[in-house]
């Protein structure tokens, strides 16, 4: 595929993404080019974490990787002094997305990436039903289709009980405190390795690689673990349930490794949508879209691929 960098610019806020596209042709002739917006996890950007991914995926014909907020190469201001919130994340990401005329799309998201993701989907869904019949006749900008959704661990969504979640999740504010006063200390991000992967397989040297990877933007990575602290503590039985049950078809993968939770809460999605399938990757935990792409492509490509 071909790739192009780019940089999208909103007042203060500036995106930084990569576009894939398919060398062919196949998007100029397409009537309808099939289209896959990727979000990555806390920390890393989005081309460390997806392009190994993505040069084993199959069937789309255009591929959006941003870097989110705080991470990579995006910023919600310059300094990295300003707060933003998951809803911050997922309006950029939409302005960017009716910057592209990208209203049909499929959506993959991996930890807060996939938090983000249902956030999207959710605020999509309701665009839609807030509508009136002929606005949406009319086919408004604003409209947004995401036809399949793939989940791989999101945050927030790591056990059947919401309280539960909600109890982890917010383990992130003390710890985001700690990068914010001291963004140079090592332990810190050795702690949030360990909240996340617990039963990874740990060696100095991969340890070492992570860490300096969180520490290139600390105060943008500390932002983005708040963010999630922040929608725990507004997160309702009532969002809970939008949430879910705005889901479309998709795929839920987790790691064989992981906290048993991760995977009763992808049942909870199957529960309430039949389309949903789970694949659970063995020997591996939360790193496991680093640690297994070919696999973690080889699923996307068979259950986002299908477009019947």
């Amino acid at each position: 595929m071909i790739k192009e960098r780019c940089f999208f610019e909103l007042a203060e806020t500036r995106i930084a993404y990569t576009l894939f596209k398919e060398g062919k042709g196949t998007v100029e002739n397409s009537i309808a080019p099939r289209r896959l917006l990727l979000l990555h996890g806390a920390g890393v950007a989005g081309e460390l974490t997806w392009t190994f991914i993505v040069n084993y995926l199959k069937h789309w014909d255009e591929i959006l990787v941003p870097d989110l907020l705080g991470m990579g190469d995006s910023y919600f201001d310059a300094l990295d002094h300003l707060p933003f919130s998951i809803e911050d994340i997922s309006h950029s990401l939409f302005s960017l997305l009716a910057h592209y005329d990208w209203h049909s799309f499929d959506l993959a998201g991996y930890s807060l990436g996939g938090l983000v993701a249902l956030e999207m989907n959710e605020e999509s869904k309701r665009l839609l039903h807030c509508r009136s019949d002929k606005e949406s006749h009319e086919g408004s900008s604003q409209d947004y289709v995401i036809n399949s959704l793939c989940l791989i661990e999101p945050a927030l969504f790591s056990d059947q009980s919401l309280q539960a979640s909600l109890l982890f999740r917010q383990s992130f504010t003390p710890l985001a405190a700690n990068i914010k006063a001291d963004p140079s200390n090592e332990k810190h991000f050795i702690d949030f390795l360990d909240l996340v992967s617990p039963n990874r397989i740990s060696s100095p040297k991969m340890d070492e690689l992570a860490v300096q990877r969180l520490q290139k933007r600390p105060l943008g990575f500390a932002h983005a673990l708040a963010a999630v602290s922040n929608y725990a503590d507004c997160l309702t039985d009532t969002k809970l349930k939008r949430l879910i049950n705005s889901i479309p078809r998709g795929l839920g993968i987790v790691g064989g490794l992981s906290n048993p939770g991760l995977l009763h809460a992808q049942q909870n999605i199957q529960s309430q949508q039949k389309n949903w399938h789970i694949e659970s990757l063995a020997n591996t935990d939360h790193s496991l879209i680093y640690v297994r792409p070919k696999n973690v492509a080889k699923l996307i490509n068979q259950y986002l691929g299908d477009s019947s």
